[in-house]
Parts: C-alpha cells; structure tokens; sequence
C-alpha cells in the first residue's frame, strides 16, 4: 500500500504522520481516501449546480427590476416636465 499524507488537512495513511506526533490526525487507507475525494467531488458538483440555479433564478428578477425602475424614472422625468411647465 502506498503512503498517502494530506497535512493541510490532518489525513495520512501510514501509522503515524510526520510532525507533531500525529496529534489530531486519522489514519485513513488508500480506498478511504479516495471515497472521500469521491464525496468532496460530490459536494462541490452540487454546490456549483445550487450557485448556477441560483444566478438563473437571479438574472431574471434583475431584468424585473431593472425595468421597473427604467418605468419610474421615466415616470419622475415626466411629473418633472409637468410641473416645470405648469410654472410658465
């Protein structure tokens, strides 16, 4: 079996990872690690379709929005010019 060590993470696969004694570490096998690079892998494709839908979702509110604040500002241009006209 291969020696696998992470130390960002605290994961190795020999019986005791270098530096500190192994404190706050797991001993993990080669086929351990790689179900959990499989479930990571899972996550972040999740993760990154929930953030996709979310810009969807949020892209056409915007478009709402946008618009209707295009309408109002129009709207107060308009009540502008009436009033300034009114004035003459």
């Amino acid at each position: 079996m291969a020696a696998l060590e992470c130390t960002a993470c605290g994961v190795s696969a020999r019986g005791q990872a270098s530096g500190g004694g192994g404190q706050g570490r797991q001993v993990v096998n080669k086929r351990d690690s790689k179900g959990i690079i499989r479930q990571w892998d899972r996550e972040i494709e999740a993760e990154i379709r929930r953030e996709a839908a979310r810009q969807r979702d949020k892209g056409r509110w915007k478009a709402v929005v946008w618009g209707a604040l295009w309408f109002l500002w129009l709207g107060l241009l308009f009540g502008a010019i009436a009033v300034f006209r009114s004035l003459h």
